[in-house]
């Protein structure tokens, strides 16, 4: 894929990689692009590349999970278009509909189960991110929810914590600031693990 990106004119061609092996042995096989040995989910890697000038990111790394952390934090960071691999396919509605510009499959899997409930306080967990760092939770508000009946943009939201999608019934919505969230929406939310103790007294 980077050869074939690298042929393209005037193609300005950055690769994190976070194996530094693997740094030099692409170096070496490929000319023009910036090889550069990182985590593709550290937030001040991609703020320091201006990930927010990118025409395009694509994650591609082995790891469903990781893609869709560092697909995200890209596209929050501003990144004109993002697409992510996601080797089970029950995944790729997921992506998508959390905002990632395309997500590719190179192989279809088989999945019984990828929902995980939690027990209590109306939270269920969709998939944790790079372990216990972050997760995508899903939240149903309720009539007693600080969080509604009022916008979005003046909810004092923990940092590291992105409301990505509400559904409300059968219409789902990726929400603008001056969204207001309803009783029994589902409000599907990206945050880093440090914020969910925040963010649960929102919907009590």
């Amino acid at each position: 894929l980077a050869k074939l990106i690298g042929k393209e004119e005037n193609a300005d061609l950055k690769i994190i990689e976070q194996k530094k092996s693997r740094c030099i042995e692409v170096a070496e096989t490929l000319e023009g692009a910036l090889i550069l040995n990182g985590d593709g989910t550290d937030l001040n890697l991609l703020r320091e590349e201006n990930i927010e000038n990118m025409d395009v990111v694509i994650a591609v790394t082995d790891s469903d999970e990781k893609n869709l952390l560092c697909a995200l934090l890209a596209k929050q960071l501003g990144a004109k278009k993002v697409i992510a691999r996601a080797d089970r396919s029950d995944y790729l509605p997921l992506f998508e509909m959390v905002g990632i510009d395309m997500a590719v499959s190179p192989r279809e899997a088989t999945v019984n189960e990828v929902l995980k409930l939690t027990m209590g306080r109306g939270i269920q967990t969709l998939t944790t991110i790079e372990g216990e760092r972050a997760e995508i939770i899903e939240y149903t508000a309720s009539e007693s929810s600080k969080i509604v009946g009022r916008p979005l943009n003046k909810v004092k939201f923990p940092r590291g914590a992105l409301i990505n999608m509400v559904v409300r019934g059968k219409e789902t919505v990726v929400p603008r600031g001056d969204f207001v969230i309803e009783n029994q929406d589902r409000v599907v939310i990206f945050s880093m693990s440090s914020a969910i103790p925040e963010i649960e007294k929102f919907f009590r």
